[in-house]
């Protein structure tokens, strides 16, 4: 049975993406620090699929290592990697400190690196493997209040395309570029449903928040054989907001 890590498991997209990959066939192991994470592993395994979960703090090379030993200790050797854990924080650029720009470039990109680097040469070994990131069209549009966030999944854009590059033709490396999803993640900068739905049927064409499993589904496709000739490729999912 392949194998997928999903890094951020316990957050609204990263569970969508296991349960996704999990009907796929795929069995999951599961990343995150949340306890949170017990649930979707206990979803995964009351549904009959294959699954196990790690506490891996990603920004910890060395436990991102024995992540990956754990892994393939329990599952086998993983052919697919989804990087989706990330941190949202909004601070103006005044007062920004330098701590808090560290915690979000290391969660985000540093984060991604490091799964990438111990899990993807795994796959160079066994001939053969997909890495799919996840940035923010934050990436593209920058973010008032929001300039370590948006440095971070601009980094994710250029790692995506760097891997795909010198990973060639062994592993395929893209990116997801979600719009805006319907998440906690929107809500934390204190915009409640009742805006978050209003922001969307002005500014979206399709005229709704993207949802979860949106995501997943995208995931899935770039996982697949349908996607064997992507790579390098940054795919925005945004109900038709143009990205310059």
């Amino acid at each position: 049975m392949a194998v997928a890590v999903v890094t951020g498991a316990a957050g609204a997209i990263g569970r969508s993406i296991a349960l996704r990959l999990a009907k796929e066939g795929y069995a999951i192991a599961l990343l995150d620090m949340s306890p949170r994470l017990a649930d979707v592993h206990g979803e995964l395994t009351q549904a009959g699929r294959s699954a196990c979960s790690v506490q891996c703090n990603i920004t910890d090379p060395d436990a991102v290592r024995q992540a990956y030993e754990t892994v393939c200790e329990t599952l086998g050797r993983p052919g697919l990697l989804v990087n989706n854990a990330g941190i949202y924080d909004l601070c103006p650029t005044a007062e920004l400190s330098w701590e808090r720009w560290k915690a979000t470039i290391d969660t985000n990109l540093g984060g991604a690196f490091l799964c990438s680097q111990a899990f993807g040469v795994g796959m160079l070994e066994a001939g053969s493997g997909v890495i799919v990131n996840i940035a923010s069209g934050r990436a593209f549009g920058g973010q008032p209040k929001g300039v370590h966030y948006a440095a971070s999944k601009a980094g994710v854009v250029s790692l995506t395309r760097s891997l795909a590059q010198e990973w060639a033709p062994t592993v395929r490396v893209n990116c997801v570029v979600p719009g805006l999803t319907d998440t906690p993640m929107p809500r934390s900068a204190g915009a409640t449903t009742e805006q978050l739905v209003e922001r969307a049927r002005q500014r979206v064409p399709l005229q709704r928040m993207g949802q979860p499993d949106d995501v997943a589904g995208l995931v899935a496709f770039l996982a697949g054989p349908d996607a064997q000739y992507m790579t390098g490729q940054s795919v925005c999912i945004n109900g038709g907001v143009i990205m310059r």
